[in-house]
């Protein structure tokens, strides 16, 4: 394994994630430089740090409303994201994920432009109380599953067109309840070796340097890149994962 690499990417992954919101690179490029599962533990307790790092800085911008009930219904999908990390290989898990992330970029393309001229307003109003459920739970599963809990909350979010600052407060105090609680979960479930404990603990140090560099970074992103800046590398990811199967 390139070690050089590996800093780099954790570096790079910990910044996007600072200054958007949310980070899929980590998990792709893990997926691929480790060639295991591991890497969805390593993202998932390194995510933790970052966030309760991170969350500080952001919570003047938070709505409690809004985090809280995201987090409780993450308490249904975690077993059930417990059960998919045990059920699938390798290969499989990395399809999923590629598969999932490009799927709903493009989904999220369509409706951001679709929606471009209407107001946030009617754009909120659209939205059930069953799909918003739907999102919470199955974000629950994907952080025990896939360490990328983020990504259907934040395309959710970003439809929305929520302010950017708003955004980066709910996901961060969103990311300390659902990789603590995947944490919990992956440990007494699945259990995690030391060596992922030592691999975490080395890139742990590259990965808040970047969610420094990455806080201030986000202050030059003007709002409405930042919508588009999220989708593209939402897409990216998943064709760079997709690519390396």
């Amino acid at each position: 394994m390139l070690w050089p690499l590996l800093c780099v990417v954790t570096f790079f992954a910990a910044a996007v994630q600072s200054a958007l919101g949310f980070g899929l690179i980590a998990v792709a490029s893990f997926l691929i430089l480790f060639n295991s599962v591991q890497a969805i533990q390593i993202v998932i307790i390194i995510t933790v740090v970052m966030s309760l790092t991170h969350y500080p800085n952001l919570r003047a911008n938070n709505h409690k409303s809004l985090l809280k009930p995201l987090a409780l219904n993450c308490l249904i999908g975690f077993p059930i994201g417990i059960g998919i990390y045990l059920t699938l290989d390798l290969n499989v898990l990395k399809l999923i994920v590629a598969s999932l992330i490009i799927v709903l970029s493009i989904q999220s393309f369509s409706v951001f432009y679709r929606n471009k001229k209407k107001s946030p307003i009617e754009t909120k109003t659209k939205n059930s109380l069953i799909t918003i459920s739907v999102i919470r739970v199955t974000a629950g599963a994907m952080a025990s599953a896939l360490a990328m809990s983020g990504s259907i909350v934040m395309l959710y979010l970003n439809a929305q067109r929520s302010d950017k600052d708003q955004i980066r407060a709910l996901m961060s105090g969103f990311f300390i309840f659902a990789y603590l609680g995947a944490l919990i979960f992956q440990a007494v479930l699945v259990g995690i070796s030391l060596e992922t404990w030592k691999y975490s603990t080395w890139l742990l140090p590259f990965a808040l340097i970047g969610t420094y560099v990455g806080h201030f970074t986000s202050k030059q992103i003007p709002q409405h890149f930042f919508h588009q800046l999220v989708l593209l590398i939402l897409l990216l990811s998943g064709v760079f994962m997709l690519l390396n199967i």
